[in-house]
This record gives structure tokens, C-alpha cells and sequence, in this order.
């Protein structure tokens, strides 16, 4: 029988943990995802995620005795700021945040930003392709999501290194942890709520952005101004975190599998088809957050009490063989929708289609406009996180068969 399952003792490969736990029956009791409550229920399988991110009586933070851990979470900069934001809402609260921006994050609206950021992302490949060797994160991925953020908030970035490192600092109050908050990402927070209030102030705001949206909704009286400030906060980390490490993901994945390398080379699959596939193979959330149970209930063969917390995890759930047949291995012409990659239910991300479209952008551009490079898996370096898988580096090299242009 599985033992206690340990998500901080997985290393860099945690899927064939994951195939093992489906395997044993798709839950399964674990370490704390954060000190703050005690063991959680983990569940692995396709059908029990789904379930367990749409089920009613799962929230972020229900009333009652949880109420008090929630308090001792608040108490950190970083974490407060998140509690106010769509992602650690609960009902009515997170309709009302919802609402208004959904509409400007549908569909058509990701597919209609596809030619300018099709066009950014050749731009940034075609530079750095002159260089003797560069860096796929850094100079492509990581500009053209803050490219999107842009169009898509309606604010301009001027230092858009500066607001993504402190994004990813502020990413570590998320991360499942062991200990307390590390005082950094409460300072990053900090420096992102004065940064967004600046802009706000400075009349930086374009109207046709979600950032004048929430605005408005501060001007009608159904949001506080620090709504607004915390979901452009959120907005600045989540909005170019989910696809700058898909992408990396993505190239680690693809060398890993020349066949499938050798479809995209050859155009045998079409951008947008391949980016669904890798957005569920590598998906760039692992876990999403827990959801703490507003009474007792059975869920999974056990029962799970008022306050304890179960704790989907997404990046199984893509490799469950019972909905994905290719399972833990690449096949970017399954043709099936990663969905879970950005959960399921109420809190389905909002930006998904923005982030589908810029992932596709970034593999059209490298594919196209960096014909006769690889990624030097010897020198990639990933995340030190548990909850986010992605890289930090993935520096580009030109095969020793291609000549320089």
C-alpha cells in the first residue's frame, strides 16, 4: 500500500510518482501542502480532480474553524494581497470579481491578438538568433508575455524585468512550503502594489485594457480600489508565468522526443494543435491550490473533514490514460483539449486563451525563425519550486551541421 504521499520529495521527475498513485486508486493522504493545516488528501486522477475543483463544498476558505488559519496566512504581505485577488476568492465574492473582466478574455479575443503577437515573437527570435547563442526564456519567451500583459491590461511595462522578477519572488508566497513565508516575496509584493497604484495615479491606464475595467468597477461602487490594485498585481504574475513555463517545458520536452521535434520542423502539425498538446504534457502548474472542505464530506473513498484540505493535482490528472491515451508520453497529434491545464469549474483560469495563443506565437517564431538551433539540455535550469515546473534558463545553440547566415 502507497504510504504517506511527500510532494517536496519528488526531485525534478514527479510523473512517475503520479502514474503510481493513479494507479493505486487516485488519492491519497500527504504531507501538509503548507504548515498552516495539517495533512491534506491529494488526488491524482482525472476524474477526482474534476471533481474535487468543481465540488461545492471546496473552497479556498470556508467559515468556521479554518477562518483562524486563514488570519495567520493574512498576516503576510504577499498572501494578504492574494487573498484579495479572483484566484483565492470563494463565492459570491469571486463572481463579482469575475464578472466584468471575463468578457475581454474569451476566445475570440485571445485568437484576435494572434497576428501582433505572432509578430512580436518573430521580431524577438529574429535578434536573438544574431547572437552566437541565446536564451529561449529570456530573450523570447519572457518578452512577449509581458508584450500580451500589456495589450491585455492596458498599462504600459517599462521595466518589465524588474516587475518579472518581482513576480516570481511574489510566486514563492504560492509555492507550497514547508516553513513560513520567505520575506522577500512580501517585499516584491510591496514594490508591485506601489508600482500599480503609480500607474494608477499617473493616469497610465489606457481605456481599453482589464485594468480601466476594474477601475470602473471601483467607480460604480461594486469593487474597492485595493481589489483592483491586488488582481493587477496577480494578473502581472500569473499572466506570464503559466506560458513562459510551458514554453520551456516545452523545448526540454521536445528534445526529448526528436520524432516529435522532427513534426514541428517539418510543419506536419499546426501550431495552435501542438501548443494544446504541450500545455497538457508540460503542464506548468503541478498542483492547484488546495481546497479546504466547508463540512464533512466523502470524497475519494474517504472522508474528508470540515477545514482538512485536498489538493488537486493538475499535472496528473493530464497524464490519466482513462482520458488521455498518449499518457506520459508526447503525441502532438492526439487532438485532445489540455483543459486541466488551467483546472476546471469556477475557478477556471481566466487568461487561458490569451496563454494558448502566445504559446502557439512562441513556437511558430522559434520553429520559423530559428531553423538549425537546439536547446542545450546540459545547461537548462529549472524553477525551485514544488508547485510551478519550468526553467529559468534555456540557452539555445546553433547545431554544429548549420552554418552561420
Amino acid at each position: 500500500m502507497a504510504g504517506l504521499f511527500d510532494p517536496f520529495d519528488l526531485g525534478d521527475d514527479p510523473f512517475p510518482e503520479f502514474a503510481r498513485r493513479r494507479d493505486a486508486g487516485g488519492g491519497s493522504w500527504g504531507k501538509p501542502p503548507y504548515p498552516e493545516v495539517g495533512e491534506a488528501f491529494y488526488v491524482f486522477s482525472h476524474a477526482l480532480v474534476s471533481q474535487a475543483l468543481k465540488h461545492p463544498l471546496l473552497l479556498q476558505a470556508p467559515p468556521g474553524a479554518y477562518q483562524e488559519v486563514r488570519r495567520k496566512i493574512s498576516a503576510n504581505p504577499a498572501l494578504d494581497l492574494l487573498t484579495r485577488s479572483i484566484l483565492l476568492s470563494d463565492p459570491p465574492r469571486h463572481m463579482n470579481l469575475r464578472r466584468p473582466l471575463a468578457g475581454s478574455l474569451t476566445f475570440a479575443a485571445g485568437r484576435g491578438l494572434f497576428d501582433q503577437l505572432a509578430s512580436r515573437a518573430s521580431a524577438l527570435t529574429q535578434a536573438a538568433v544574431e547572437k552566437p547563442e541565446f536564451d529561449a526564456i529570456v530573450d523570447i519567451g519572457l518578452p512577449l508575455a509581458f508584450s500580451g500583459l500589456e495589450r491585455i491590461l492596458g498599462i504600459d511595462i517599462d521595466d518589465p524585468w524588474r516587475i518579472g522578477y518581482d513576480a516570481k519572488l511574489m510566486a514563492d508566497a504560492l509555492d507550497m512550503r514547508i516553513g513560513g513565508i520567505n520575506e522577500d516575496a512580501n517585499e516584491a509584493c510591496r514594490r508591485l502594489e506601489a508600482w500599480v497604484s503609480r500607474a494608477i495615479e499617473s493616469g497610465a491606464v489606457r481605456p481599453n485594457g482589464i485594468s480601466a475595467q476594474m477601475l470602473a468597477e471601483v467607480d460604480a461602487g461594486r469593487w474597492r480600489r485595493d481589489d483592483a490594485v491586488a488582481n493587477i498585481v496577480f494578473l502581472l504574475f500569473a499572466g506570464q508565468a503559466t506560458v513562459v513555463d510551458t514554453f520551456g517545458n516545452a523545448l526540454v520536452a521536445l528534445a526529448n522526443a526528436p520524432g516529435q521535434l522532427s513534426l514541428l520542423e517539418q510543419g506536419e502539425v499546426s501550431w495552435s494543435t501542438a501548443a494544446e498538446e504541450l500545455l497538457r504534457f508540460c503542464s506548468p502548474v503541478q498542483y492547484a491550490g488546495a481546497r479546504i472542505a466547508a463540512e464533512d464530506l466523502p470524497f475519494g473513498g474517504v472522508t474528508i473533514k470540515a477545514g482538512q484540505a485536498v489538493v488537486p493535482v493538475l499535472a496528473s490528472a493530464n497524464r490519466d490514460i482513462s482520458v488521455f491515451p498518449a499518457g506520459d508520453r508526447l503525441d502532438l497529434q492526439a487532438g485532445i483539449s489540455s483543459a486541466l491545464a488551467f483546472g476546471t469549474g469556477l475557478h477556471a483560469c481566466l487568461g487561458q486563451h490569451v496563454a494558448r495563443v502566445e504559446l502557439a506565437a512562441l513556437l511558430e517564431a522559434l520553429f520559423t525563425s530559428a531553423k538549425g538551433w537546439h536547446l542545450d539540455t546540459s545547461r537548462i535550469l529549472r524553477r525551485h519550486s514544488v508547485l510551478f515546473h519550468g526553467l529559468q534558463t534555456a540557452p539555445m545553440i546553433r547545431r554544429i551541421d548549420q552554418p552561420f547566415a
